[in-house]
């Protein structure tokens, strides 16, 4: 049995957020994305999410900002992602419990992995992930410059 969960998505690049949203909802998963922290937040506070994707580098404050904010509204595990972020940004996402961090460009299968462990750490069992509806690029769009 595939268990559905509830993704909050949180991308400030407009087709790697598509991108990512349509492998997410390819899984039968529910998917709230948005460009904007601050967006998240108001998102958070109006639905339960089971887990989260964000950009280290947003508009208006970090992913790691974020993720502590998101916290005090009710803890969840989250996956971060930059194609930036320097050594010490990717030691204080760790540090700051994310569960992992990824580096952009993005490798499908790398996310895909990535995703399964958070889910099995996070919601117990193995996890076998549905084969996808419709193919995704093995790669996912390369951030613009500056992301």
């Amino acid at each position: 049995m595939v268990q559905s969960f509830r993704v909050l998505l949180v991308e400030d690049d407009d087709s790697l957020r598509s991108c990512l949203g349509e492998f997410l909802a390819s899984h039968g998963w529910t998917v709230g994305a948005t460009a904007h922290a601050v967006d998240a937040m108001a998102m958070a506070r109006r639905q339960r999410f089971d887990f989260s994707i964000m950009d280290f580098h947003l508009p208006g404050m970090t992913g790691l900002e974020l993720f502590q904010q998101l916290a005090a509204i009710r803890p969840l595990p989250a996956i971060l992602m930059s194609g930036l972020a320097s050594a010490e940004e990717a030691a204080a996402a760790r540090h700051a419990g994310f569960f992992t961090f990824l580096r952009k460009p993005l490798e499908l299968d790398r996310l895909r992995q990535s995703v399964q462990q958070l889910i099995q750490a996070h919601f117990g069992g193995p996890v076998a992930l549905p084969p996808a509806h419709r193919p995704l690029p093995s790669s996912l769009p390369r951030p613009r410059p500056g992301r």
